[in-house]
């Protein structure tokens, strides 16, 4: 992009004879200033149950989920114009779908939402997209990724209640306390509990280095079968010796200093609106102070599984006494499916809020000395600039 004639370089001097002169700090040169690249974040929401489908000429035409018009100038229905604040920033996908899982059971969405695995005949599922991203993105944060549910844990097979799955397919727990989820994230180790933690690692990783060594060695002796699952239980102690190096490498940096009495921790999932919305502050609150910049929330699992199904009774949102019910609800006599899709476009227009608001302060030191004419390209644990400071 060309430089407006406006602006001038920050190393720009007034030459007189014999002199040179350094500039103070100008509102021109702002655009001058080299700005670090804002690091690239993923996350995923998911809702079970499907979303309300109309046809133009039924009673309730306005409560389908999908706009009814295509390009740039879409007109967002009763269900998304909630979201019509973030329209710009937004692509709205339809008639897509995985192969092969286009004949399984409608409830069985959840488990391949991000794997697209066939799982047909075994139900084994394949590393989740988020997981993939973990991998590259996880080496620059504390956190690799977070994995959030309202209903917690795994769910069962077909019925997840965890949208994420690590390399071998495997259900990844999620978190769905948000007091417990905060103090992961956040919380600081006193130093005495620091060594005792180091301690703990180090032999963590010796025990697992002896049972990967022995564990090699029994492989010579065993079949072809026996050696597949030997293989799976070596992945699964690299993966545990890969978790302990991390944790052990980032035990001595400091936690980000986030102060708890601006989110409300004590929220339960009787009151959805406020729940939900402390999990989404979380995962803003993660990707704000980079602690993790992958995320993963099941707002809501299939087949009336869990709390989350109650949702919509909570809320006073049509007869049918839950999210499942809802689905098995006629949307062209009746828009209470559509005003629940209404009400999780609200939550999410929320976090998108939320998330434009973030403001990248990690280079802050930096940035600040450079302004005051330090040449310095690093400071302590920053790196970079933070472009927004004259």
């Amino acid at each position: 992009m060309p430089q407006p004639s406006w602006c001038l370089n920050r190393r720009t001097f007034l030459r007189g004879t014999g002199l040179a002169l350094a500039l103070p700090w100008l509102e021109a040169m702002a655009s001058a200033a080299p700005s670090t690249p804002k690091p690239k974040r993923f996350c995923a929401f998911f809702f079970g149950n499907g979303v309300s489908l109309t046809k133009p000429t039924d009673p309730t035409s306005d409560w389908n989920w999908f706009p009814r018009t295509e390009g740039a100038d879409y007109k967002l229905t009763r269900s998304l114009e909630t979201l019509s604040e973030h329209k710009k920033d937004l692509t709205i996908f339809g008639q897509l779908s995985h192969p092969s899982s286009r004949h399984l059971v409608g409830h069985n969405t959840g488990d391949v939402w991000l794997s697209g695995a066939d799982i047909r005949q075994n139900l084994n599922n394949s590393i989740s997209i988020d997981q993939l991203i973990a991998r590259e993105y996880g080496r620059h944060t504390r956190i690799p990724s977070l994995v959030l549910s309202s209903n917690g844990g795994t769910g069962m097979k077909s019925r997840a209640t965890t949208i994420s799955f690590d390399q071998q397919g495997r259900a990844i727990p999620a978190e769905s306390n948000p007091k417990s989820i905060f103090e992961r994230l956040f919380e600081k180790p006193a130093e005495v509990d620091r060594d005792a933690r180091e301690r703990v690692l180090a032999s963590g990783r010796k025990r697992v280095d002896f049972l990967m060594e022995d564990a090699r060695s029994l492989r010579g002796q065993l079949g072809r079968l026996d050696q597949q699952r030997l293989d799976e239980f070596l992945s699964s102690l690299n993966e545990v010796e890969t978790r302990l190096s991390r944790a052990q490498a980032w035990l001595g940096k400091p936690v980000p200093n986030v102060d708890r009495s601006k989110i409300n921790l004590e929220v339960s999932q009787k009151g959805p609106t406020d729940y939900i919305r402390t999990m989404m502050d979380l995962i803003v609150l993660a990707f704000e102070t980079d602690t993790t910049r992958v995320a993963t929330y099941q707002l809501s699992s299939e087949d009336g599984h869990g709390i989350c199904d109650r949702f919509p009774g909570i809320l006073k949102i049509g007869k049918h006494g839950g999210h499942h019910g809802l689905s098995h609800s006629d949307p062209s006599k009746d828009s209470s499916w559509g005003e629940y899709d209404r009400y999780l476009a609200e939550q999410f227009a929320y976090f998108l809020t939320r998330l434009s608001a973030i403001r990248e302060l990690g280079d802050l030191f930096v940035t600040m000395l450079q302004r005051l004419d330090f040449p310095v390209r690093k400071f302590a644990d920053n790196a970079g600039e933070f472009s927004e400071i004259v």
